[in-house]
């Protein structure tokens, strides 16, 4: 194998083991629970109201990020595992996401 492939191979684990994904799906999954855990304390609830669905808003698209960047993994990982393994996270990601926003509607409506 010549140098150059082997600094290629090199620099792909590399990016493959940083694992941005990950680190974004728990910066969503703390905005998420940090944002709705407002909510429940009467000192923060006005913060809540006021503020509190643009970090969902934010949280939205840092959970879009990392599912198309858990997918770019499994499909350069090839096999199954990985794509179930992909699918379980998106769909972990999807139903923390839901549970936020239907709080903050659910705030929001006057419910």
């Amino acid at each position: 194998m010549s140098p150059f492939m082997r600094g290629v191979n090199f620099y792909e684990g590399l990016v493959m083991d940083a694992r941005f994904d990950n680190f974004l799906a728990v910066l969503g999954f703390s905005l998420c629970t940090i944002t709705t855990a407002l909510l429940f304390n009467p000192l923060t609830a006005g913060f809540y109201i006021n503020y509190g669905r643009y970090f969902i808003y934010l949280a939205l698209v840092i959970f879009i990020i990392a599912i198309v960047l858990t997918w770019v993994r499994a499909f350069k990982l090839k096999g199954a595992k990985h794509y179930i393994l992909a699918s379980i996270k998106t769909l972990a990601m999807c139903g923390i996401y839901a549970a936020a926003f239907i709080i903050i509607i659910v705030t929001h409506s006057g419910i």
